[in-house]
């Protein structure tokens, strides 16, 4: 049976060096899940636990990718049609072209509108998206620059006006809790959070090599706020299980999604083009990252890692985050860090953790 020795030594290095206090991981292949455990500390003398809700920020953008696949699949939403024919404020200061397409596929030119973490009024957020302006000479879909937040908040917004519910509320019905993943959440209510604080589990900035709490992340009024890009919550056991449900439905079982839809949402739909933000080449799905590391080996940020296959899916969040299907090897995988150390680190940090991965499991290239 695989130890995954050198995963664990990768993760303990990381604790060891400052660069995390502890990780949950969770993986599975063929639908086994062969490693669910959770490595360090929460805090200072409480080790993290594998029931802890850990942070996902950007990991979370495919799950708001599949709550459209659901109103996709129900007829409710066309992806070329633009956002203003549901929300017409949207269409102000030449904005009116812009379709969910773009905004799944980071296309859309309002990068501009990016709002930070610090918790506002979703309400107010979205009328500082609507009369925004778009970047300028930006045509949407004809170029590509990572959204951080203000697409996914449109894209929450749309989903609260097509089908009634708030989209925290919506993807707990339809996503969360369909896939057996209880303790899930895109911003937890009030009356969750104080019945749940003991298993919320912190983030440390530990960019300067001694950890210390991201506040704007930890504090309620953070944990409880909707940001469909940024603020999904829950154990890595639970967050695997939305990866095995999507490597089911793209192999043909229908499931919340049809498979028709789930396979849409991973196919390439954005290929060969540069990324404004990342500042590297980068292919996309509709919500969801694709493997890209071969436009620039070693240097492109944001990967499953050296080894996974171009037709691995899924997505990273910022500084801490990895969760992913790799369909050429029937794996899935969630690794969540509680620790952001710089760009620089972390990228060298999950690289080196997932190829350890790949190497435990004698997946690596003969």
């Amino acid at each position: 049976m695989n130890d995954f020795s050198q995963l664990r030594s990768e993760i303990d290095r990381g604790i060891r060096e400052g660069e995390h206090f502890g990780a949950q991981i969770s993986l599975s292949v063929k639908g086994e899940v062969l490693l669910d455990e959770a490595r360090g500390f929460n805090a200072p003398f409480q080790p993290l636990q594998q029931e802890m809700l850990m942070l996902w920020l950007s990991a979370c953008k495919p799950v708001t990718a599949v709550a459209c696949g659901i109103l996709m699949d129900r007829g409710d939403l066309d992806l070329d049609l633009p956002v203003a024919e549901w929300i017409p404020d949207f269409g102000s200061k030449k904005k009116g072209k812009i379709t969910p397409r773009h905004l799944l596929t980071h296309t859309a030119g309002i990068r501009g509108a990016t709002l930070g973490w610090t918790p506002k009024p979703c309400d107010e957020i979205i009328g500082m998206i609507c009369y925004s302006k778009p970047e300028p000479h930006w045509e949407p879909g004809e170029q590509a620059g990572y959204h951080v937040d203000s697409a996914w908040y449109m894209l929450g917004a749309l989903i609260r006006e097509i089908d009634g519910r708030p989209f925290d509320q919506f993807v707990r019905d339809e996503v969360f809790l369909p896939l057996e993943m209880p303790s899930c959440y895109v911003g937890l209510e009030d009356e969750v959070y104080d019945e749940l604080e003991d298993r919320i589990a912190l983030v440390y900035d530990t960019s300067a090599g001694v950890p210390e709490e991201l506040e704007v992340l930890n504090r309620k009024e953070s944990v409880t706020s909707c940001r469909p890009g940024g603020n999904g919550r829950g154990p890595a056991r639970e967050f695997l299980k939305f990866y095995q449900a999507m490597h089911r439905m793209v192999k043909g079982e229908d499931g919340i999604l049809t498979s028709k839809t789930a396979r849409d949402l991973t196919a390439l739909h954005r290929v060969g083009m540069m990324d404004k933000t990342f500042r590297k080449t980068i292919d996309w799905g509709l919500g969801f990252m694709r493997q890209s590391d071969h436009y620039a080996p070693g240097e492109t940020p944001y990967q499953f890692g050296s080894y996974a296959s171009r037709d691995a899916f899924g997505h990273c969040g910022n500084q801490s985050t990895a969760a992913f299907c790799d369909p050429a090897h029937d794996l899935c995988v969630a690794l969540l860090f509680n620790g952001l150390p710089g760009e620089e680190v972390h990228q060298a940090r999950m690289r080196a953790a997932l190829d350890a991965l790949y190497g435990d499991l004698n997946f690596l290239p003969h």
